[in-house]
Parts: structure tokens; sequence; C-alpha cells
């Protein structure tokens, strides 16, 4: 792999010789880093250089310079700043899905919120996924806490290319195609309809219950908004994302939907037509109320994580499953990992209905992937017809 060089502890804006076959072995995932400050530059040139497969081709200090070295450099994928002088992460960002419409973005963001509301927006205009910049307190545990977070990202892309082809044929993927998390077995291996059903399916339907994970704010701000303002149920989603994050997706998607979208809030009472977003860093649960007309209420939790995440979409599934039985709307979008599938399992104990996002929409196959593959799904359904199937399906469940 290849690493910038460091002179006198600071590092220097890198850009390749002409003759790059002598800089770049063949088949590496060749990387630009952007960023206004020379210490993160050197912390992600780092953890870049520790990842198999990978090169630092250049480094950049605004988007400014970063696409003038685009233009003259072969990159497939940058770890892009959310906020830069002169031109921003975001700005750049629209520039690079215009003309390099096959180079993967990854954003490096800070946790303040402003940075918070950029990240979201740069998620929904093509972002494959972004990491927070670290807070370690010296620079061996930020790289560290870096490289925890990066090295799935930078592996993810580097097994998209390698689904789609190498460089040099033309068969890069975009940043929005699918890739699966693991091995995709042939039609002929599923399980054959949905094995964890108990009884028949459910009458009616009084709660939507969400998962997603990587390329989920891009899904939900194409999803949600198509929802219909009379849904007439309550909606929960969990989406893996840190604290502050989650607060500027809900309030995103509140300005786009004709429903109600906020952050959950600890003991607020579930109504119908408003969608809560689990809090980042924190697990969402449903309680009964001791109220005489029996309402439901959101109970948040600092329990530790499952899935390594927290909030869990495994974590609300079984927590849904006991408040609400089988009358309920289950469905596992884009995402890493298998969190939810246990909880979907719990729920179709109960009876439950469970949707899936089709393949060929997901960003990252994984979540969903896991559902069908334990023949928990009833339908796996294109990203463009999700809402119109949920709707769909919360009035007339027999449909």
């Amino acid at each position: 792999m290849t690493v910038m060089s460091a002179e006198h502890g600071q590092v220097s804006d890198l850009t390749v010789p002409p003759d790059r076959t002598k800089f770049v072995s063949e088949g590496e995932l060749n990387i630009l880093v952007v960023d206004d400050t020379v210490v993160y530059r050197r912390i992600v040139s780092d953890v870049v250089g520790a990842i198999e497969g990978t090169a630092v081709v250049a480094t950049a200090p605004n988007g400014k310079i970063a696409l003038d070295k685009m233009r003259r450099l072969d990159v497939d994928l940058v770890l892009l700043d959310v906020e830069m002088p002169e031109m921003g992460g975001l700005e750049m960002l629209k520039v690079i899905r215009r003309d390099h419409p096959d180079t993967g973005v990854i954003m490096v963001s800070g946790a303040n919120r402003t940075s918070a509301d950029i990240t979201v927006k740069a998620l929904q205009t093509g972002a494959i996924d972004f990491v927070p910049k670290p807070d370690g307190k010296n620079p061996d545990d930020s790289r560290r806490e870096l490289i925890g977070q990066l090295r799935p990202l930078v592996n993810l892309f580097q097994t998209r290319r390698s689904l789609r082809g190498i460089k040099g044929r033309g068969e890069i993927p975009a940043a929005g195609a699918c890739v699966s998390a693991k091995r995709q077995p042939a039609a002929k291996e599923r399980p054959a309809g949905p094995a964890g059903r108990v009884g028949p399916r459910p009458t009616r339907i009084d709660i939507v219950a969400i998962g997603v994970s990587t390329g989920g704010p891009n899904a939900l701000a194409e999803m949600v908004p198509r929802l219909p303002a009379d849904l007439g149920k309550p909606v929960l989603i969990v989406q893996h994302m840190p604290p502050v994050f989650t607060k500027s997706l809900a309030e995103g998607l509140n300005k786009k939907s004709p429903l109600s979208v906020r952050e959950a809030c600890d003991g607020e009472t579930l109504e119908p037509n408003t969608i809560l977003i689990a809090p980042g860093g924190r697990h969402m649960v449903i309680r009964s109320s001791a109220a005489p007309n029996g309402s439901r209420r959101i109970a948040l939790n600092d329990s530790p994580p499952e899935n390594g995440c927290r909030p869990s979409v495994d974590v609300l599934f079984r927590s849904v499953a006991t408040q609400f039985g089988g009358n309920v709307l289950a469905t596992v979008m884009t995402g890493m990992g298998e969190d939810g599938c246990k909880g979907v399992q719990a729920m179709k104990r109960q009876g439950c209905y469970c949707l899936t996002q089709a393949e060929a929409t997901c960003v990252v196959y994984g979540m969903p992937r896991a559902v069908d593959d334990a023949g928990l799904s009833d339908e796996s359904v294109p990203l463009n017809d999700l809402a119109g199937r949920i709707a769909g399906i919360v009035r007339n469940p027999a449909a």
C-alpha cells in the first residue's frame, strides 16, 4: 500500500508523479483526503495507509484544490471534510456527483450541530456514509478510533469495485449502487417463503417499525416524504447514527414529509401520523402506560450496544413484539450487518408482516439480506415502491 510522507512532523499535500505505475500498485483503491486541518489530513492518511489495498494519491486543504487534483488524477474514493474554507464538503460533493459519478465519497464530520446538518444533507446527496472526527486525547487514540470506523466503509467500497469490475474497464458502480455484505447466493439457495410466521397474517396494523443503517438517510429521504399524511399509525425508526446527527436527520425529514417527524423523547406517547427516530447513542423501546387509556410511551435507555449498535434495531423490534403482538408492519432497509434480523424473528413469532428493501435498490444489502436469507420477509420491495406498499398494508393488511 502507499502512504503519504511526513516532514518534520507535518504532512505536505501530496500529488502523484506523472508515472503513476511506479507510485500506485495495480488494483489498489486510490484515495483523496480532503481536510482544512493538516493534523486531520495526517491522521486520516495514516489510517488509510493501514488498510490493505489502498493508496493515498493526494491530499488537499479545501474543495477547490481537491477538484483541481481530481481532474488530473485517477481517484476512486474521496474522504471529505464537511466544513472547509473556499469550498466546503457539501458543495464539493455536488460537483463530484455531477462530474465524477463513479467516484465514491465518505464524509468526515465534526460532532457539532452545523457539521451534523451538513453531513445529513451530504448523505442525502449521495455520499456513501460518514465517520465522525475522532475525539481521542492524542493522535494515537484518534487513529485507533478512526480506523475502527473507516475500515468497514473502505472495505465496502473495495467490495463494490471488485463485484462490478476492476478499474479501467468502465465497470465501477456509482455511489448509490447496491453491494452485498456477503456472497450473494443463487436464488435457489434462498428459503422459500416466510419461515418465521405463526398463524395467519395480521388482520390489522397498529404500528410500523423500521430499521436502517448505511445508505439510510438517502433512502429515508426518498421514502418518508411519500408516506401519506393520513397513514393513521405511529412509525418508529432506528437509523444507526451517533448523537446530534439523528436530530438533524429528523428535522430534515420533517421539512419534506406530510407526517410529523422528530427525534424521540423519553416518556412521550405514541401518536398516529407521527414518525419518531431513535436518538443516536440510546436504545429506544416501548413501555405500557399506567394511564386508564392504556397508551404506550417511548422509553430510552443506555443499555450496552447490540450488534455493535446503540440504538439497535433488534432492541426496538423485540419491544414492539412484546407490546403489539402480531399487529406490526416491520420494514428492514439498506444497511451493513444483521441488526434487525433477530428482532424480526421475535415479531414473526407473534405474526407480524415484514417488508425488506429489494437488493437492487440498497446501498448495502446486508440487513435486508439477513432477513431474506432467514426466510422472514413476506415481500422484497424496491425503494421507490416502499412507501406505497407500507401505506397499502397499513390500510388493508389482507391485500
